[in-house]
């Protein structure tokens, strides 16, 4: 599971590396968030279109 959220940070561009001190982890905390906001929208949406389209495409 660390390995798969380590992926996940390397993809949106976050340095796995823990930050030092309280003014780098308000910022990496920041992209952290955005980065699985992101992630979940994308499969919100995802979940919606086969929702959508496994009733016949009636909207």
């Amino acid at each position: 599971m660390v390995q798969i959220f380590y992926d996940l940070l390397a993809f949106f561009g976050i340095t796995a590396d823990a930050p030092q001190n309280l003014s780098e982890f308000f910022p990496w905390f920041l992209a952290i968030l955005v980065g699985f906001a992101l992630f979940l929208f994308v499969f919100g949406i995802i979940k919606d279109f086969t929702h959508t389209f496994a009733r016949g495409g009636r909207f």
